[in-house]
């Protein structure tokens, strides 16, 4: 009887737990001691896999860390994708209606907490290293959204030119949103809240709201 040759071997299906195992452990160390603190021994171990694992499947810890940062990117990049096929709506709907609920999906999906804690630790490990990591994450995930938004906010935001002045814009509003969830202590403890319940997502989709039907956007120029 032949073996379908499609079907994945005993060994390859194990070889590929093992790089899971592996990157998943890197998110959980680098996240917690960050990347010069976490040994190959110390993740090795906490994926329980043999010390060689890491130069068989990866080259090193770089190229693992890297790796971890792309599972990452690779899954941010798709659920920004979604939420920037918000702005791509029909055509003859409000556009500043679609910019508003782009953001407020933004933020509905940070605040979800629908993935694994380990994975915000990781994020605010490499933003705060502004590594190679951050970088991957940043250029993969984060820039076609922001590039997405800037673009679509020129189109129709009276005043608002395409340039520096308008991208800083909608990068600190992008950088606030991203900030509830890498800086939620800051938040927290300045409203005197042990979580953030749906009364207090629905003050700040209101914030956000009230801060693009502002003049925020609207870019004046020097004279």
């Amino acid at each position: 009887m032949k073996t379908d040759e499609a079907t994945p071997s005993g060994h390859e299906m194990r070889s590929a737990k093992t790089r899971s195992r592996l990157i998943e452990a890197a998110i959980e160390v680098i996240g917690a001691v960050g990347y010069e603190g976490a040994s190959t021994r110390t993740l090795a171990k906490a994926a329980k896999a043999n010390l060689s694992a890491i130069p068989y499947h990866f080259g090193g810890k770089k190229e693992l860390y890297l790796a971890a940062a792309e599972t990452i990117a690779e899954y941010a990049h798709a659920r920004f994708g979604e939420i920037g096929s918000i702005l791509e709506g029909p055509q003859t709907g409000d556009k500043a209606a679609r910019f508003e609920e782009a953001l407020v999906s933004l933020l509905q999906f940070l605040l979800r907490d629908a993935e694994p804690h380990t994975w915000t630790m990781f994020v605010a490990r490499c933003a705060y290293d502004n590594d190679e990591a951050f970088a991957l994450i940043h250029e993969r995930a984060i820039v076609p959204l922001l590039e997405h938004l800037v673009e679509f906010a020129g189109d129709f935001y009276k005043g608002a030119p395409k340039g520096e002045a308008l991208r800083l814009r909608v990068s600190a509003i992008v950088t606030a949103i991203i900030s509830f969830r890498l800086l939620r202590g800051i938040l927290l403890r300045g409203m005197g809240w042990k979580t953030i319940q749906d009364s207090g997502v629905r003050q700040i989709e209101e914030m956000i709201r009230d801060l693009c039907r502002s003049d925020f956007l609207e870019v004046r120029l020097s004279q």
